[in-house]
């Protein structure tokens, strides 16, 4: 049985729950998470990561909010972008923590996952475990053959390494009656 998993439904998913826990992660070291350090981003920032849970539910996902997906992701990823390179004056001294660079990766995953979802790219997987070999006549019959030789071989019958028929094998014997 084949299924198909939509590539883009995968990545948003994926990135909308690392964005969550992202922010309850140290983005600047000294300074805290993002809901110590930022003002309002924060929520904006969880309001798009629970825009891509709720895109992948049928009942939202194809309405206005899964055409608007895309958009939402390359705008939670700017956001990130923007506080990684210039960080709030809260913590202007201090370093990028282990949360802003899942942040990053994470809204990068939402959007490129945004983007095959407006493609309509899909994943095709054999979810089925794989065939038993079946046997047919044709190479059960070979298979014979090759046994009935080597069991020839093993008599003594054929000598073995005996490429070629023997001259007198090859000259005409005349009809007996």
């Amino acid at each position: 049985m084949r299924e198909r998993f939509d590539a883009g439904t995968g990545l948003v998913a994926v990135g909308a729950v690392l964005l969550l826990v992202s922010l309850f992660i140290d983005w600047y070291d000294p300074g805290g998470d993002a809901w110590a350090v930022f003002e309002s981003l924060d929520v904006l920032l969880a309001g798009a990561a629970v825009c891509g849970l709720l895109a992948m539910a049928p009942r939202f996902g194809t309405g206005g909010l899964g055409r608007a997906l895309p958009l939402i992701s390359v705008v939670a990823f700017a956001i990130v972008l923007v506080q990684l390179i210039d960080p709030p004056p809260v913590v202007s001294d201090s370093d990028l923590a282990t949360g802003a660079w899942l942040a990053l990766g994470a809204t990068a995953a939402m959007g490129l996952g945004g983007i095959l979802g407006a493609a309509s790219i899909s994943v095709t997987v054999d979810v089925r475990g794989r065939e038993r070999r079946r046997r047919t006549a044709a190479i059960d019959a070979r298979e014979s053959a090759a046994e009935a030789a080597e069991a020839a071989a093993e008599t003594g019958s054929a000598r073995p390494g005996r490429r070629f028929a023997r001259r007198d094998d090859l000259t005409p014997r005349p009809a007996t009656s």
